[in-house]
């Protein structure tokens, strides 16, 4: 059977044996998700309120809660219009149920971290257990866990499945429709075999479902990337008669179920403005001139190379073992491409650019890389074959191995680094150590001609290495990246007074004050300072001569490093009140 052949009742490979234990049969299938969602849950709780975007969020569920509000998001008093409004409940909704369970420890003002960082790690968990499930129905069985030990090693995917951001929620409801669907075609054009009647109507209205809430996560993205992916397959099957069979009509009842009712009601409690930012200002004027993040359109490619590292290195065989074995023949092999392909370029073409907005592709490459490996997982590769890709992926782990530690066991560097690493030395030796094992681990395998564990050698490396990062390294660094020093510094000197803030608000700087802090644009404005009241600034926005100020006006009281910057309490000099 090709790598790319569906093979009909696949799960039924595993079936848990009628005498079996159900319990144990169930946890040996899914050991690979299971792992993953551990990892990821021991890191959960590791770490505070990361800048630029956590405090926001917090911020906003913060506001939410205190109005009541489950229309709007608020930040500093005002609607905020950045996205649509799906992440905002599940954080509001995972705020408000670990309160009650937790009895309120940990919580200020009704938002704790975890809590907040729950729903990016949840449908990180979920849709790995829907990717493994899928793979091992619509592709080969030992397929699900390859796929799977490849997406959950990557980079990227495990920094935002712990991040208060909206992509990993958007990402695998974007994702998983995607997949829903590809199932759906399969089944009406009889490249595989329906486990029950109308099945195919099932896949196909979840993946509507799916993308109409990925649009409620991310807004207009989700419909454009899902129409030019299903546009290019379709013409390159030759096969927009299938659409018929697709249920397009339920699809659009769906979408318009599931979206219209709040971009309704929001626009109309939040006016015209508030429309117009959410829908025109966030999407199609982000893309066509960005005003952020603004990169060359080559950038995703370097992005590629960095947050699917180790894997990355092996597109260029994944290249031409797609072109040698004509697996681009099969129609779920060219749809797999296509969702790696078609976001990729669509998404170059915006000046903005972060590695988070290609998240979607990675599932996609992880399912293609698991057909290219199968072979070594089965032990039906040549000598040559395996040392050439196992010696890959060796050398992959054994160069950051070694250059961690020639920094800290060797003091590499020179004394500026080696002082800036001095915190950090014990989770960089125990990572060096970690990568360097590994490498020996897979050069061991290969050496025995044993391929049959070297992906899965590799993705237990990289996630150790997280999970060294992630608790131990997280738990270093949160004094220097998180806002409860500057809180609890700040908090005795603003008490009782106005509080503003320069240019636009760093929100960690408020979210755990009982202060809102208007934002001051201008010069001017801060002529309205009275001598109690009190300016919050970054150092980088105080420092910038863009602006016309006066500083000799004014005196620092209160500098403290956050985020990567510095935060400062600033007032009107005595004697220098505006005339």
């Amino acid at each position: 059977m090709g790598e790319f052949d569906t093979p009909g009742d696949a799960c039924s490979i595993h079936s848990a044996p009628e005498t079996g234990n159900r319990l144990l049969a169930w946890l040996g299938r899914n050991r690979v998700p299971l792992l993953f969602a551990l990892a990821l849950l021991l890191v959960l709780p590791m770490r505070d309120l990361w800048s630029p975007d956590e405090p926001d969020f917090a911020q906003c569920v913060r506001e939410m809660r205190e109005r009541g509000s489950w229309l709007l998001p608020y930040l500093n008093g005002e609607p905020y219009a950045e996205k649509p409004i799906l992440f905002y409940w599940l954080m509001k909704a995972s705020a408000i149920a670990g309160e009650a369970a937790t009895g309120g420890r940990g919580f200020v003002f009704g938002i704790s971290a975890w809590a907040l960082r729950l729903p990016s790690v949840l449908a990180s968990i979920l849709f790995l257990f829907g990717f493994r499930r899928w793979t091992a129905r619509f592709l080969q069985a030992d397929m699900g866990d390859l796929a799977a030990l490849i997406l959950a090693s990557t980079p990227i995917w495990l920094w935002q499945s712990q991040l208060i951001q909206i992509d990993m929620v958007f990402t695998a409801l974007l994702a998983w429709s995607w997949l829903a669907w590809i199932g759906g075609y399969l089944l009406i054009r009889d490249q595989a075999n329906p486990r029950y009647p109308f099945e195919e109507r099932v896949w196909f209205l979840s993946a509507y479902a799916s993308m109409s809430l990925a649009f409620l996560a991310k807004g207009p993205l989700a419909l454009v990337l899902s129409g030019a992916l299903l546009a290019a397959f379709l013409v390159w099957e030759r096969d927009f008669k299938a659409l018929r069979r697709t249920l397009p009509g339920w699809g659009l009842l769906v979408m318009a179920a599931v979206i219209a009712p709040w971009y309704v009601a929001a626009g109309v409690r939040g006016g015209a403005g508030y429309a117009y930012q959410m829908i025109v200002h966030q999407n199609f004027e982000r893309a066509l001139k960005a005003w952020d993040h603004i990169q060359p359109f080559w950038r995703y490619a370097q992005y590629l190379a960095g947050d699917f590292f180790p894997w990355s290195l092996l597109l260029p065989a994944l290249g031409l073992f797609l072109r040698g074995t004509g697996a681009r023949r099969s129609p779920l092999a060219r749809f797999l491409l296509l969702a790696a392909v078609v976001p990729f370029v669509l998404l170059s073409c915006s000046q903005s650019k972060q590695g988070k907005y290609i998240l979607m592709i990675y599932p996609f490459l992880a399912l293609l890389l698991a057909a290219l490996l199968q072979p070594l997982s089965v032990e039906a590769v040549g000598p040559t074959r395996l040392r050439r890709l196992g010696g890959i992926l060796a050398g992959a782990l054994a160069v950051p191995g070694l250059a961690l530690g020639a920094l800290a066991f060797l003091h590499a560097g020179g004394p500026r680094i080696q002082a800036e690493i001095l915190p950090y030395l014990g989770p960089l030796r125990v990572c060096a150590a970690i990568a360097l094992l590994g490498a020996l681990s897979i050069l061991g395998r290969v050496l025995a001609g044993e391929g049959r564990h070297v992906v899965r050698d590799t993705a237990v490396t990289i996630i150790l290495a997280f999970l060294v990062v992630g608790t131990w390294g997280f738990r270093l660094l949160d004094a220097r990246k998180g806002y409860r020093a500057w809180t609890e510094a700040v908090q005795p000197l603003i008490q009782g007074r106005r509080v503003f803030f320069w240019q636009t608000i760093r929100s960690g700087a408020m979210v755990y004050t009982d202060h809102r802090m208007p934002e001051l644009r201008t010069a001017r404005d801060l002529e309205a300072l009275g001598p109690e009241d009190r300016l919050v600034s970054m150092r980088r926005e105080w420092d910038m001569d863009d602006w016309g100020l006066d500083r000799q006006r004014f005196e620092v009281m209160l500098r403290v490093p956050v985020g990567g910057g510095e935060a400062l309490l600033i007032r009107r000099k005595p004697g220098k009140e505006a005339k």
